[in-house]
């Protein structure tokens, strides 16, 4: 089970920092700000350029894709500092303890040794491309833009070093140790022995149940995979360079710092008061609200741990206030926590489409009348909830609707923002992003003055560079291990393999489902992406499944694994969110892992939900 601290960025403003500490601070924000303003102004240029005067700006493509990489190894550096990174997260589950001190020591001990690699691959990789003549808008050289890349992850290394203990002696000898082992690693015989890179691979695996940052994990290996099959371990920089640099990535850190935006000024409780003046009057009404507003804000922040996180102490309340019961409240929450996850602008149908090679407007389309499916079953469950539980119901009152739907009406032109960029050809994915972004910022500095142009809103943009660099690393260095994956054609034998073992395309999508729900249980959604849809796209061809039925497939059953027992992802979150026992969690999803069951069962053999829709709409 992959966790991540969605936690915001602490706010240590307000405290008494030393000279070093501030100008850290400062070191890593003001780019921060100036790199995420730069990835939006870029693209409304280009926009605006080409509509009314018919030329966009010089290059604007390449440059923004080469910020998507600059922000995302700034946004690790932050995310290391701040202990932001996607993690298994078992240590956080132990109390203050010596045992625990040793435990983060061990873990680090290994993050320093696999970034001392990465390093050493990246400075490689920056001398191998000195020698090419390739540019940047004519002027700026490839090499130089790279040359980022073990800079940032000299700082990710540092901060490690930092967080590992509070004593300097621990440190040294920390990093002194982690030296010896990397050195010994990189100047092994040409071919990785079999034994240590069965030892190695282990351990890592150990490390990550232990809480070791899952880019690490990752990271690590690729390192002894490729270093065992005597190739040089360049390919893993050179993998995140092109993965990082892809033409729709940047919409990643675009959307994200909308959603982050919207959340911090207070667009959560406008779209609750709103939904809850509709349909609080409904039997079960605080239910239908909390499943829609969850469908929203997940939809925006692509991340269902944000969701539960950030709406869970505001929801909990409200849902048991209107005699729901406390199980009932818990158990929704943690199944809402996941079901916007279909819907445009999600992050991971984007990252499905890039990696899966389908279009992603397709995608969204076929993922649409699933998504609203799986929100009408939740709500029908809560009407017949709120029917046999509750006897007195607040009437409607048309004002105070009205009122509140007129106070979040920017809100709401965001999801148009998005279906007229994604569909009506006015806008690249990109753009729209950048477009959003944009409407996010004006929305709560100008209209809702909820955030501070030179006080909060900066804050919020070094949080949401910190979520950023998170999930880019993840993705960037797990295309290094996808490239190995593909080098040694562990897909085509996989695929080989199945064809002999499986002959009906019904039993293959039963199967898939299986795999497919373990998988979600134990990863998180984004690297099970990257991870896996490699693996399976070649299979879902050969059992002639449509690319687009096969991608929702896919991530509708990443939406069931986060509530599967014992070890799903919402499981865990709501026992931290709402302090009751793991058990106690288990139990209040029973009825929802039921729906959600029903829910992948008729996406899967029921394939006009999908591709039907997606052509119709398509024409």
């Amino acid at each position: 089970m992959t966790t991540k601290t969605d936690n915001p960025t602490p706010d240590t403003t307000g405290q008494q920092r030393s000279f070093g500490e501030k100008v850290a601070f400062f070191s890593l924000s003001a780019p921060a700000v100036l790199i995420l303003s730069a990835m939006i102004l870029i693209p409304l240029l280009e926009t605006v350029g080409r509509r009314v005067a018919g030329v966009g700006v010089t290059g604007a493509a390449n440059w923004v894709q080469h910020l998507t990489l600059w922000i995302a190894l700034l946004g690790g550096i932050l995310a290391t500092k701040n202990g932001g990174h996607l993690s298994m997260g078992v240590t956080e589950l132990l109390r203050q303890s010596s045992f625990k001190k040793y435990i983060t020591l061990l873990v680090n001990i290994g993050v320093v040794i696999i970034l001392f690699c990465l390093i050493q691959a990246s400075i490689q990789l920056v001398i191998f491309q000195y020698e090419s003549p390739e540019t940047l808008s004519g002027w700026l050289p490839i090499w130089l833009a790279q040359s980022l890349m073990p800079l940032g992850l000299a700082g990710m290394l540092l901060f490690t070093l930092v967080k590992s203990s509070r004593r300097w002696s621990v440190r040294l000898a920390a990093f002194a140790v982690a030296s010896i082992v990397a050195i010994a690693l990189l100047t092994a015989s040409p071919e990785l022995p079999a034994s240590i890179t069965t030892i190695g691979c282990i351990a890592i695996l150990l490390m990550a149940v232990l809480g070791m940052p899952l880019y690490a994990v990752l990271g690590g290996l690729a390192t002894l995979l490729f270093m065992a099959a005597d190739v040089t371990i360049v390919s893993i920089p050179a993998e995140t360079y092109r993965i990082l640099t892809q033409p729709v990535l940047p919409s990643i850190p675009l959307f994200t710092l909308c959603g982050t935006i919207l959340a911090a000024g207070g667009a959560p409780a406008r779209l609750l008061r709103v939904i809850k003046a509709w349909t609080g009057w409904l039997p079960g009404g605080a239910a239908i609200s909390t499943v829609i507003g969850c469908a929203f804000f997940t939809a925006i922040t692509g991340a269902s741990g944000v969701t539960i996180l950030a709406l869970g102490g505001l929801l909990l309340p409200v849902l048991i206030g209107a005699n729901l019961g406390k199980r009932f409240s818990t158990g929704l929450l943690t199944a809402s926590g996941s079901v916007g996850l279909l819907f445009p602008p999600s992050l991971p149908v984007i990252l499905y489409g890039v990696y899966g090679h389908v279009p992603i407007d397709r995608l969204f389309l076929g993922a649409l009348v699933p998504g609203l499916l799986l929100v009408l079953l939740l709500t029908g469950f809560s009407l017949f909830r709120g029917r046999k539980h509750i006897k007195e119901r607040p009437p409607f009152q048309l004002r105070e609707a009205l009122q509140a739907t007129w106070a979040a009406k920017g809100d709401f032109l965001l999801p148009i923002i998005v279906i007229l960029g994604l569909f009506g050809g006015i806008m690249t994915l990109v753009e729209t992003a950048a477009f959003t972004a944009l409407w996010a910022i004006l929305l709560e500095t100008v209209f809702h003055r909820k955030l501070n142009f030179r006080k909060t809103l900066p804050k919020v943009i070094i949080e949401s560079a910190s979520l950023v660099g998170a999930l880019l690393m993840v993705l960037g260095i797990a295309a290094g291990l996808v490239s190995y994956l593909i080098d040694a054609q562990i897909p085509q034998a996989a695929t080989e393999w199945v064809m002999r073992t499986i002959s009906s395309k019904l039993v293959f999508l039963l199967a898939l489902n299986g795999m497919l729900l373990l998988v979600g249980a134990l990863m998180d959604i984004f690297s099970a992406i990257v991870i896996v849809v490699p693996l399976i796209a070649p299979m879902g061809v050969a059992f002639g499944v449509d690319p687009v039925h096969l991608g929702v497939i896919f991530l509708a059953n990443l939406e069931l694994g986060y509530l599967t027992p014992p070890v799903g992802l919402n499981l865990f979150l709501s026992s931290l969110r709402f302090e009751q026992p793991l058990l106690e969690v288990w139990r209040t999803v029973i009825p929802f892992l039921v729906i959600f069951v029903i829910w992948v069962l008729l996406i899967v053999y029921v394939p006009a939900l999908t591709v039907g829709v997606a052509g119709l709409l398509g024409q």
